[in-house]
């Protein structure tokens, strides 16, 4: 199904039934304090909708996080409203468990994507198979290097702002590591 939104063409219809329910469940739990219970893969980013200025609330996967530099690194179809909210505000903040973070949204170079994105699929046999939340991973992206990069998902990266005490890193599970 393809549709105009806000001079952007959809080529999916809008989460509804479950996935939707669902997907307001997670920002129910953040806005009652039940953040930790959903882990640090799960972040709910705030965020100014460039239509009409209301404030967003969005719950997103988290594909990696760099405790060194504070920085987490999402995935976003290049039409999500999300995505394109932040390309227009990008000073945002975002909630993991049940602690706020202002940061900075940029888009990283074509290079550093697929960089990010090789580390996303060797970081665990189970998180390699899993596809990415965004989907548009190609899975012979090594047999086509002229297209690599066009198969590749839009990455978004959340830099913090400095001075704030961030969450050491992520703690990988044996069932990721195992498969």
């Amino acid at each position: 199904m393809t549709r105009r939104r806000y001079g952007v063409q959809h080529n999916r219809p809008p989460p509804g039934g479950g996935r939707r329910r669902l997907a307001r469940l997670c920002v129910v739990l953040f806005r009652v304090g039940l953040g930790p219970v959903l882990g640090r893969r799960l972040l709910l980013l705030h965020h100014t909708a460039r239509t009409d200025g209301r404030l967003r609330h969005t719950p997103l996967e988290v594909i990696a996080y760099d405790a060194e530099r504070g920085c987490w690194i999402l995935a976003s179809p290049a039409d999500a409203p999300w995505f394109l909210d932040l390309l227009d505000a990008p000073l945002t903040t975002v909630q993991v468990g049940n602690r706020h973070y202002a940061v900075t949204a940029h888009v990283p170079e074509a290079d550093e994507a697929a960089e990010i994105m090789a580390r996303h699929v060797t970081d665990g046999p189970r998180r390699a198979r899993r596809p990415c939340p965004a989907g548009g991973m190609a899975e012979n992206a090594d047999a086509r290097p002229d297209a690599r990069r066009a198969d590749l998902p839009t990455l978004v990266r959340l830099d913090a702002a400095p001075g704030q005490r961030l969450p050491g890193p992520m703690p990988y599970r044996a069932a990721d590591r195992n498969g």
